[in-house]
């Protein structure tokens, strides 16, 4: 028996991939999309917690033209109405010990303020329904195979064409185009041999790379009156920065916020600096709020490694790599644009390039058919 040959292997199951996977069942069933988890969605997944249910960390869409393409793009796939009306978010700045409005940094530099950036929009557009219920719809209408437990170790190429991918080191699956959604980082390793210079190689591996600190917290009394999101940072300047948060409107009994920092994805693995990053967060917290962490309802930690960076590596201007002609890069990091809005402008660029576009559904608004999700 012949070995299986698809249309289109997808590498990631995350937001982009899905996108992509979905939007490409329209034109053909003959799609393997492959996971490293056991599931779909990457970090997009319901938290539940006594104030409700909340996304995996903070998700956030600023009032921009790039922000409202990208939602539109990500109607157009699944035929839902996601965006909600624009509406004010002002962002307030602890300084002084009183509140005010942020207006930037000052001489101060932060290493990962590109990163920090996308939140401090004084707009936002709001979601009719949450990010984390996405992919069970996006799922809903994908018609190729789905691989969890698949890790690339390897693709394989003759020429300018892959023409398989090795997964888990063992078994390899034949294609005629690769999309590429994962960590660019791991192109490094991941590419053939002979594709990238070890200059190339060096550049790519010495670009930096940020993993997100997260921490969720029920706070046992209400603190603050209004939805708010907040810039602290501490009185002293260290290699940390500062971090951003959102503190969600109380209950008559306890509150909910939502905070993110960044680290250098080099020293992420060290647990000293993860611990170290989550205790300053805490200091400034408690610095702006002096009651607001006595006797935590609950705390959570989410760390997201390989969240951002400057993607280096050569891609043509149809977003293959250089020197692949079949492989298609849909990894974020190399989007101008950053965070959410940077992984769905991707996906929408790369399946531009290849030649399908998102034909507009017929969007629904109900509550009924949202809660089909």
């Amino acid at each position: 028996m012949s070995q299986r040959h698809y249309d289109y292997i997808i590498v990631g199951a995350g937001l982009p991939g899905m996108l992509l996977a979905n939007t490409l069942s329209r034109y053909t069933s003959n799609i393997a999309l492959l996971e490293a988890n056991e599931t779909f969605g990457g970090c997009h997944k319901k938290i539940s917690n006594a104030m409700g249910s909340f996304e995996n960390g903070l998700r956030f869409f600023p009032n921009t033209d790039s922000a409202r393409s990208a939602l539109e793009f990500v109607e157009n796939v699944m035929g839902l109405k996601v965006q909600d009306d624009p509406q004010e978010a002002p962002v307030v700045f602890f300084e002084g010990g009183q509140f005010k409005p942020f207006l930037g940094f000052g001489d101060v530099h932060v290493d990962f303020y590109d990163e920090l950036a996308y939140f401090l929009s004084s707009s936002e557009i709001p979601l009719k329904f949450p990010v984390y219920e996405w992919p069970k719809r996006l799922m809903e209408n994908f018609k190729g195979d789905f691989l969890p437990r698949s890790i690339v170790t390897r693709f394989q190429s003759e020429g300018t064409q892959v023409k398989s991918v090795l997964i888990n080191g063992t078994k390899t699956l034949h294609a005629d185009q690769f999309i590429f959604c994962g960590s660019f980082k791991d192109l490094s390793v991941l590419l053939p041999t002979e594709t990238l210079s070890s200059r190339a190689k060096n550049k790519l591996n010495k670009t930096n790379y940020w993993t997100s600190i997260c921490l969720d917290i029920v706070h046992s009394m209400p603190f603050e009156q209004n939805n708010k999101f907040h810039v602290l940072n501490g009185t002293t300047q260290d290699e940390l920065g500062p971090c951003f948060g959102k503190v969600y409107a109380p209950t008559e009994t306890m509150q909910f916020s939502q905070w993110i920092s960044f680290v250098d994805d080099e020293l992420s693995d060290d647990s000293e600096v993860t611990a170290h990053a989550l205790k300053k967060m805490k200091r400034q917290i408690k610095r702006a709020y002096p009651t607001a962490l006595d006797n935590p309802l609950s705390e959570r930690i989410f760390v997201y490694s390989n969240y951002a960076g400057d993607g280096v590596l050569k891609v043509n201007e149809n977003q293959t790599i250089a020197g692949l002609d079949n492989l298609w890069i849909a990894s974020p990091t190399i989007n101008q644009n950053k965070n959410m809005v940077g992984a769905i402008k991707q996906a929408e660029l790369v399946l531009s390039s290849l030649g399908f576009t998102a034909e507009k559904q017929s969007v629904e608004n109900s509550v009924h058919d949202a809660n089909m999700i």
